[in-house]
Parts: structure tokens; C-alpha cells; sequence
């Protein structure tokens, strides 16, 4: 215990840079997220389409409405509105099945009978969709109704099993006191958005920060430090261990300055401070553990770098860290989820309102963590024989 010390405490000496750039780092993920809720504040002021996407070309999409309800006209007006497609309206399925086959219409969506019901007493039913190859089309459909759904039970929720709340949500008709109920839901929404989107970014900090215990060990390895060290007392897990320590520490403080700073800022995130801090610790852990395992495996360090920030970046993109990666996007939605952000970033996303929920997710980050710690083990076993 007192060689891991002594290794921690050089190791902190050594890296106070990186330490400086935990810090500011936490700071930046504070500037990001003060300028999206101040951004997205302003919009949500009673008006549920201030976020307007603009596409060059409009998307037309097939839809079977079995429902015929308010909530299904709300669902068509934010397809056309809202995402400016071009909706087919047609209850006949074979007839909208052969406009999918001959390319007509990039997906068919199928609002189920009772949907509007089963929203309004707090039990979301969910959307069928249909498409083809067309994987471009098909993502951003897939991806903006997941977002529409997480609405309607975010409505759902609030309006607790109330079928004239729940109504009095949908309808533009609003009074003044029903305006205001909306009003306080959707800062919520742009709240919990914005934080989300900060922490897709502080993920992809925390991986960069984590970066610097790799240089450390390969440094050392050039420099002879490591060779050294192993004909000393110290052994070199000790080593290891102690050099791990001071990436933990400054990825520790990346997480804990931003998440404390924005719950103490903004109390109406949905997801519990406790659980984020949690995952986030978990993820800390798990990027330490990829680059103890990347200073066993590489020995340049231009290398280091190349794949070091090539998995940074790519692996927060895949795994969700800026935009949601629905499941059912066929191979990237699976390939997302051997990315540990795709389940810290899902979580954040529906409130561990899925199937998997916040037990599952955390035990699945801890997973991931124990996974790259033991795959790091066995290659530190095999050099060392």
C-alpha cells in the first residue's frame, strides 16, 4: 500500500497538467449546458414545435391510422410540421405495403387502435414500423418517433392516469393555468435535454483526460522509469495501480464538478443525481482500464494517440453520446452496444423507463469496467512471464 501511495503521489506530481484540464474540462461541460438551457429556454415558452427541422428534400411516409384519435392528428401533425415530411394517409396496408416496395414511401407507421386511450390512463402503446433497406431514411424516421413516444409518456406521466389532463396537454386550445403546466413540463424536457447532450461530451472528456495514464506508462517503458521500478521493491502492479490511481482522481473530479454543479443549478433533471454519479464513476473506471490495457498492448505513442482519440470519438458517436441510436436500426443499433456510452447515454435518455431500467444499466457498466480490467490483467501476467 505504501509503494501504490508513493507511485499515486509522483504520479500526481508528474501529471498536474492533467489534472488542470480535469478541471476545465468540468468547467466547459458548465459553460455548455448554462448556454443549451438558456438556448432551448427561450423556445419552449408555449410553443411545442420551436424546435423546426429544415430538410432540403421531404420524406414521404406511409400512415395507417387505426385510431383516428387526437393523439394520432397530433402524431400526423409532427410528422408533417414538425419533421416537414410528406404523410400518405391510407388504412389499407396493401396498398401502402406496395408503395414501400416501389420506393414510394421510405416507411409505413401504424398507429394501433386504443392508443390514444391506453396514453391518457398512463400506458403508452407503442408505434409499428415498417420500412425497408433504406437505412438513411429509416434512421432518422426511427429515431424521431423514439423521441415523439418519449414525449407522449412524459405527458403520460405528468398527467398521471388523468384522461382530461392528459387531453388538455395535446389540445392548442389552452387556458392560461393549463399554458403554465405546460410550460413548467417543457423547461423540464430542455433541461434534461441539454444535460444529456453536456454529457455526451463530458463522456468523451473523461476518455480524452484518461489518455494521459497511457502516455505516463509508455513514457516511462522509453525512458527506462519502468525497468527500473521492477528491480526496486515496487512491484509493478504496484506500478500500475498507483499510475491508475491519478487518472481515476482526474476523471473523479470531471464527474463530480459538472454533476454536482448541475443538479445544484437546475433541480428539475428527472434522472437521480446518485445514479448518474454512479455510472459516470463506472465509466471513469472503465476508460482507465482501456488505457492501462492500450499502454500494455502499444509502444509508440503516436499510435497511442491514434487509437486513443479514434476510439474517443468514434465509440462516443456510435454509442449515442450526441444523438440517440434506436435499437432497431439493425446492425448500427447492435454494434451500438458494445459501446459502453450507448447504455450511460439510453439511460439518460428514458429516464430508465425501458426494460432495462437503472439497476440493469449500472451492472452492465460495471461489467465493462471488470471486463477491461481482466483482459488488462491477463496481458500484464503474460508480459511479465
Amino acid at each position: 500500500m505504501k509503494n501504490i501511495l508513493l507511485i499515486f503521489v509522483n504520479s500526481v506530481r508528474r501529471g498536474m497538467l492533467m489534472l488542470f484540464v480535469a478541471v476545465m474540462a468540468a468547467v466547459f461541460m458548465a459553460v455548455i449546458f448554462e448556454a443549451l438551457v438558456s438556448s432551448g429556454g427561450e423556445g419552449s415558452k408555449g410553443d411545442k414545435d420551436a424546435d423546426m427541422i429544415v430538410i432540403s428534400d421531404k420524406i414521404k411516409t406511409g400512415l395507417i391510422d387505426r385510431d383516428n384519435s387526437p393523439l394520432s392528428g397530433n402524431l400526423k401533425n409532427y410528422l408533417e410540421n414538425t419533421l416537414g415530411m410528406e404523410v400518405v394517409l391510407e388504412n389499407d396496408y396493401e396498398l401502402q405495403a406496395k408503395l414501400l416496395i416501389d420506393r414510394d414511401i421510405s416507411a409505413i407507421i401504424e398507429v394501433p387502435q386504443g392508443f390514444y386511450d391506453d396514453a391518457a390512463r398512463g400506458s403508452v402503446r407503442e408505434l409499428v414500423i415498417t420500412t425497408l433497406d433504406d437505412y438513411e431514411n429509416a434512421s432518422f424516421i426511427e429515431v424521431y418517433l423514439n423521441s415523439y413516444m418519449q414525449s407522449v409518456r412524459l405527458y403520460a406521466d405528468a398527467a398521471g392516469g388523468n384522461a382530461e389532463m392528459f387531453s388538455r396537454m395535446l389540445s392548442a386550445d389552452v387556458s392560461v393555468g393549463q399554458v403554465r403546466v405546460y410550460e413548467n413540463k417543457d423547461r423540464g424536457v430542455n433541461t434534461l435535454s441539454a444535460f444529456v447532450f453536456a454529457e455526451g461530451f463530458m463522456l468523451m472528456s473523461i476518455m480524452g483526460v484518461t489518455l494521459f495514464v497511457s502516455n505516463s506508462i509508455i513514457t516511462d517503458r522509453q525512458q527506462g522509469t519502468y525497468s527500473r521500478i521492477v528491480c526496486s521493491p515496487i512491484r509493478p502492479g504496484e506500478y500500475i495501480v498507483g499510475t491508475a490511481l491519478c487518472g481515476i482522481i482526474c476523471g473523479t473530479i470531471i464527474n463530480v464538478v459538472f454533476t454536482v454543479y448541475a443538479y445544484s443549478a437546475h433541480r428539475d433533471i428527472s434522472v437521480p443525481q446518485g445514479i448518474v454519479l454512479g455510472a459516470c464513476e463506472l465509466f471513469v473506471l472503465f476508460s482507465v482500464g482501456l488505457s492501462v490495457m492500450l499502454a500494455l498492448l502499444i509502444h509508440s505513442k503516436q499510435t497511442l494517440f491514434t487509437v486513443g482519440i479514434g476510439y474517443t470519438t468514434f465509440g462516443c458517436m456510435l454509442g449515442g453520446a450526441w444523438f440517440p441510436i434506436a435499437d432497431g436500426l439493425g446492425a448500427v443499433g447492435n454494434v451500438a452496444k458494445i459501446f459502453p456510452q450507448h447504455w450511460f447515454m439510453s439511460m439518460l435518455r428514458d429516464g430508465g423507463s425501458s426494460g432495462y431500467g437503472y439497476f440493469s444499466r449500472l451492472c452492465i457498466l460495471a461489467l465493462f469496467a471488470l471486463l477491461v480490467y481482466l483482459i488488462s490483467a491477463v496481458i500484464f501476467s503474460k508480459k511479465n512471464n
